[in-house]
């Protein structure tokens, strides 16, 4: 008798786990990325594999900045921005945000993020201190503020002496085509190649590498998904990474991914020229003790925001 109710008690234990797991299961994936920025798990976006292997919808929402995924993910509507910029992700932990640090999306350099001055405005490295007392663009507590900080150590002018004015990369390049600013601090392949229609870089992609100018965008979710979903998140991210074991195998389908990031073919493939994906074995070793490591000690982050336990190794 003894045996029959303990079966019964386990099987009602069992029973209370298997819902309690199901009710805490999210019913669809909420996912924050940009557009002009290509990366090999759009194309699995675009296949809806991310749906097959989690099992359930996943919605994609693009955003024009990795602040504005911050603020969605605070409001609850996003459970995870992949390939937010390092410096939104840092501003956001050192207000206390619940969100964690889990993957890293790309390494990068000014190929994909950089400043473009007009020349109609004649400015240029050389005399890159006649942008003091001028109108520029910058898309505030982005990567590309981060870039712009760092050009400006380069070139030997001072920001605090500049009209600089709030715009995202579309609207950046849009004033200094107009002839609004004198430069654009941007991201992104289509804005990129508009201003650049009209202007020059500051530093070229070569130069910015030779100053240590690195871009590194994240993965980042919030800490209820994390801790609700963790079987959901791990395949995220293992998927993203088969993503780009066959990028780098050379097995994409650029047509797709140019479709998902609203690009053509050869802007996309000129951006994720500038772009590294890493193995999950270079993920880890960058987040513990590399790149992205001595970037968020550089930049004073609180620890405990970072996760690699996700990583398919």
């Amino acid at each position: 008798m003894k045996k029959i109710i303990s079966f019964i008690l386990g099987c009602f234990v069992a029973l209370n786990l298997s819902v309690s797991v199901a009710n805490s299961a999210a019913n669809e994936v909420r996912v924050a990325y940009f557009l002009e920025w290509p990366s090999p798990n759009l194309e699995d976006m675009m296949k809806k594999n991310f749906a097959k292997a989690l099992g359930v919808p996943v919605k994609w929402t693009n955003f024009t900045n990795g602040g504005a995924m911050t603020d969605a993910m605070l409001a609850g509507d996003i459970d995870i921005s992949y390939s937010q910029g390092l410096v939104p992700f840092i501003n956001a932990v050192k207000s206390k945000a619940p969100i964690k640090l889990v993957d890293i999306a790309m390494e990068y350099g000014m190929g994909g993020t950089t400043c473009v001055t007009s020349n109609a405005s004649g400015i240029t490295k050389a005399n890159a201190t006649e942008l003091e007392g001028k109108k520029v663009a910058v898309p505030l507590g982005t990567m590309a503020e981060y870039v712009f900080d760092e050009s400006m150590k380069v070139v030997g002018a001072d920001r605090k002496k500049m009209d600089i004015i709030q715009m995202d990369p579309e609207e950046g390049a849009a004033a200094l085509v107009s002839g609004d600013v004198v430069m654009a601090c941007l991201f992104g392949g289509n804005s990129i190649k508009a201003a650049t229609a009209v202007g020059s870089r500051l530093l070229t992609v070569q130069e910015a590498r030779d100053a240590g100018i690195l871009g590194i965008d994240i993965t980042s979710v919030t800490t209820k998904f994390m801790k609700e979903n963790p079987g959901m998140l791990r395949t995220f991210i293992e998927v993203t990474h088969e993503a780009n074991a066959r990028y780098r195998a050379g097995k994409s389908d650029m047509n797709v991914m140019a479709k998902a990031s609203e690009m053509k073919v050869g802007d996309m493939k000129e951006t994720l020229g500038g772009f590294k994906f890493l193995t999950p074995e270079e993920t880890k070793q960058s987040m513990e003790s590399g790149n992205l490591d001595a970037f968020l000690k550089g930049m004073g982050t609180p620890r405990g925001n970072v996760d690699t336990s996700f990583l398919p190794l």
